[in-house]
């Protein structure tokens, strides 16, 4: 089996390579021009899974290469995880927000249809699309309306449009998902979570007073290890139904003050919380809680991992940078 994935070096991205390849699948991961690969290092290294590593420098903005590169490794499978995925830098650059989310879904669906293929397709949305929907008194369905408050919700709202019209027209087998927040190992600094657990790391090491600097703790988020996200993600492609759009959500919500004392307690610091006025963000929702009902039906799938572990992994992620603990396994974090 034949998988290609678009933003392989991202987050989500090498995870999804990492399963994938652990499947037992040939991964084509598409990373951007000039772009670290550090995220892909681990599985580079892996005697067995580099082999059926095959990594290609693309920007989906420029659909002509995309089109050689789609005609050469004629996928059975197509994940499209690459994208601008913050909503501050969404807000500061909304050009090339939409550029690379709505504009690079549509260059890779036309690659596809101009090689006279039909692989599977997922396209990775986001649950920020539903906007102003988040304010119903019950966790989002997928027939909420997508009222989105950020360029980065619209843009992905817009992508969503793009595949619905090439799977009506073109008759390509697209299914759309829209995950909720995730976190976890490798998940970068300009985020929450990896941000208060760089800082705790960067704390336990002396490099900086044990401090943690926050913007609003009061929103609440559902919240998934970014580990089943990927795995639902394999599981709605090759599962899901062809036009359909499934939440990849936990259906368990926090505020970010629970989340940031579960973090809190996996250390041994004695920390004073600064809420900084230039962290609150007029763009943040103050709930995002989905439904997860519809993927499990059709799928099975369901989160699994314990808040603690995934904090306790990313944790032990940031300290390894560090310098704080060797890099290895990390120790069972499950019972915080």
């Amino acid at each position: 089996m034949r998988a290609l994935v678009t933003g392989a070096a991202g987050f989500a991205g090498s995870h999804l390579a990492e399963l994938l390849l652990s499947r037992g699948a040939e991964v084509f991961g598409l990373v951007v021009p000039g772009g670290s690969l550090e995220n892909l290092e681990e599985v580079r290294g892996h005697p067995q899974r580099a082999g059926r590593l095959q990594l290609t420098e693309a920007d989906i903005v420029h659909d002509e290469h995309l089109v050689g590169i789609v005609a050469d490794v004629r996928p059975d499978q197509v994940y499209h995880l690459a994208a601008v995925s913050s909503v501050r830098r969404s807000v500061q650059d909304p050009g090339e927000t939409f550029r690379v989310n709505t504009v690079g879904t549509r260059n890779l669906l036309e690659a596809i249809r101009r090689a006279e293929i039909r692989p599977r397709i997922l396209i990775v949305s986001s649950a920020e699309a539903y906007g102003e929907s988040a304010e119903l008194p019950r966790p989002l369905r997928e027939d909420d309306p997508l009222l989105p408050v950020s360029p980065y919700g619209a843009s992905k709202a817009a992508a969503e449009a793009v595949a619905c019209r090439y799977g009506s027209q073109h008759g390509l087998p697209i299914v759309r998902v829209r995950p909720f927040p995730h976190t976890g190992p490798r998940h970068a600094p300009q985020f929450v979570f990896p941000d208060w657990a760089r800082q705790l790391a960067e704390a336990e090491a002396g490099r900086r007073a044990p401090q943690l600097h926050v913007g609003n703790l009061d929103v609440r988020r559902d919240l998934s290890d970014v580990r089943d996200v990927v795995a639902a993600y394999v599981l709605a492609l090759e599962r899901g139904e062809a036009g359909a759009v499934y939440n990849v959500c936990g259906g368990r919500v926090y505020t970010l003050r629970e989340v940031l004392q579960v973090l809190i307690g996996l250390t041994r610091l004695k920390v004073e919380v600064v809420i900084e006025p230039e962290r609150l963000r007029p763009q943040d929702l103050n709930v995002l809680a989905g439904s997860p009902e519809a993927l499990h039906a059709r799928t099975g799938w369901e989160a699994s991992t314990p808040l603690a572990r995934t904090l306790g992994d990313l944790l032990f992620h940031w300290r390894v940078r560090q310098g704080v603990v060797p890099p290895a396994h990390p120790p069972d974090s499950a019972g915080g």
